[in-house]
């Protein structure tokens, strides 16, 4: 079986085993028969594409779906990320223009606020991953974003750090939906090689949030400081109306699978499915399982990448304390609205340079990783060698943090969207991965103490440590990926023979052949599957 965007694009053999090889490794097993589930225990694309398996795509008819769906799908997606990072970066925003003096906070509670977003985010990780599976898509993530629409608006009612917490706790619980369904979606509309390179496209939206966020903080910072609303409410205020628009469009036009786009035509459709086909983990299946969740759990790939999330965000907490990181430097309250605008500038650049790279070198995201790791850690010890008298090198080296370590999180999003198969096991890695983000964020925020400012030696310092801990797992990964492709290959010295590449299913009555990718089998129970490196 081959088809355009197949796995030879990663470079990867095709791969298959017998029923007399299956328990040559407790790592993988495929029984290698052909195997007949009921409807509802496949992927939801079955009835659409059952009598179409032996369809090819052209390579110019996969690049016309490709820029089409690019088209309709990534400038909503763009928008989205943009907005979700706007309104949790409004605290850190909030921070010079009167949040703290009006709700009477501590530094120490000011970072816990910074916290309490990643404990919301960390608690209902698991039922939003949940939701995902069971709801559509698109609908759950719209909900989401009208429900931080609503918390983000009653920021301006707060008095205390009480209120401030629940806010700030259940914007993270809804916002906990938007970065699982993306890593979902582009599974469902795009190959291995492309995921990449889409994900990273949209975490550039940071950087596009850090730049509209200045404008806006600029803008509001002309505000009578006296005046109801004062600054840091007219903030939240305009970034809630924004939101607002934002779910409304987002319900509006994105689709919650290939199914049910309905820019495209049913021979579209169908084509956008095939052309996935290599990426071996299907589409989606509405139905949960729970040997897919326990396999989730043994695998030892779903806890590196959790440590990785968990040990690389110990470096996020200038998200919350960059205006005051910046102020420090010796700038005012005017200057630093508009200070942290090259930060964002200069993260995508950083992406787009990083998705240009995976692209040329498509099996590279460990070493790519690490390779952009560097810069951030020359920036750490400049950030904690050079003289406050420094002003611009201090801020250079601040901007340059932005350029390497945000491409560096985006190859290993794409990593983990990649090396799971089985609709469950899929969105528990998701879930597994991002609860280890959210550690790692909660974590971080409590570093930046007031008795370490202004030099923050301590807060450095734990990013540098971080970032050693970032290399070993980085590598230790690639490792036990590349070992168990290299076991795979040896199974079928013969090469990949087309009749194992089916089942068979039940549709409407009718016993059907289907393609293996489309039976929701979990990448260990497929050994067609190869993980991406």
């Amino acid at each position: 079986m081959s088809s355009f965007g197949s796995l030879a694009d990663e470079k990867v053999p095709a791969s298959r085993t017998s029923t007399s090889e299956k328990n040559a490794s407790a790592f993988a097993s495929d029984d290698g028969e052909h195997v007949q589930k009921a409807q509802s225990d496949v992927d939801v694309t079955v009835g659409l594409v059952a009598g179409h398996d032996g369809e090819e795509i052209s390579a110019e008819e996969s690049r016309r779906l490709r820029i089409k769906l690019d088209w309709r799908l990534l400038p909503v997606l763009w928008m989205l990320y943009t907005l979700q990072f706007i309104d949790k970066s409004t605290l850190g925003a909030s921070s010079i223009l009167g949040i703290i003096d009006d709700n009477h906070l501590s530094a120490g509670q000011f970072n816990t606020l910074g916290s309490a977003f990643y404990i919301g985010y960390l608690v209902f990780q698991w039922p939003q991953n949940w939701a995902l599976q069971r709801f559509p898509v698109a609908k759950w993530v719209s909900l989401n974003i009208f429900l931080w629409a609503i918390f983000l608006g009653m920021h301006p009612l707060c008095k205390n750090f009480g209120s401030l917490f629940a806010l700030r706790f259940l914007l993270g619980a809804s916002e906990g939906a938007v970065t699982a369904g993306l890593m979902l979606v582009t599974g469902m509309f795009y190959t291995r090689t492309e995921i990449g390179e889409r994900i990273g496209w949209t975490f550039q939206c940071n950087g596009f949030a850090q730049i509209v966020s200045g404008f806006i903080s600029f803008g509001v910072y002309h505000v009578s400081p006296t005046s109801k609303p004062n600054q840091w409410q007219w903030l939240m205020i305009i970034v809630a109306v924004l939101t607002v628009v934002c779910g409304t469009i987002f319900l509006l036009l994105f689709p919650d699978n290939p199914t049910s786009a309905r820019f495209l035509t049913t021979e579209e459709k169908i084509k956008v499915v095939h052309r996935v086909r290599g990426n071996q983990n299907g589409i989606e299946t509405k139905k949960w399982k729970k040997e897919q969740f326990y396999e989730a759990l043994r695998d030892p790939k779903t806890w590196l990448f959790f440590l990785f999330a968990a040990v690389s965000n110990l470096q996020n907490g200038v998200g919350v304390q960059y205006s005051i990181i910046i102020k420090s430097f010796g700038f005012s309250t005017l200057q630093t609205t508009l200070l942290n605008i090259p930060s964002g500038v200069a993260q995508i650049f950083g992406i787009t340079l990083g998705c240009y790279m995976l692209r040329r070198m498509p099996n590279s995201r460990a070493y790519l990783a690490i390779l952009f790791f560097m810069p951030s850690v020359l920036a750490a010890i400049l950030l904690m060698t050079l003289p406050f008298s420094n002003r611009v090198g201090l801020l250079s080296a601040f901007y340059v943090l932005g350029f390497g370590g945000a491409p560096s999180f985006v190859f290993v999003v794409s990593w983990v969207a990649s090396t799971s198969a089985g609709h469950t096991k899929r969105l528990t890695t998701n879930g597994i991965f991002l609860i280890g983000y959210a550690l790692g964020q909660i974590l971080c925020t409590q570093f930046w103490r007031m008795e370490y400012r202004p030099r923050n030696l301590v807060p450095w310092g734990i990013c540098l440590a971080s970032y050693v801990g970032d290399f070993i797992l980085l590598l230790a990964l690639r490792t036990l990926l590349s070992r168990e492709n290299a076991r795979r290959d040896k199974l079928q010295p013969g090469g990949p023979h087309e009749e194992d590449e089916y089942g068979w299913v039940e549709v409407n009555g009718e016993r059907r052949k289907v393609e293996k990718a489309l039976m929701d089998l979990t990448d260990r129970e497929n050994l067609s599957f190869r993980y991406v490196l």
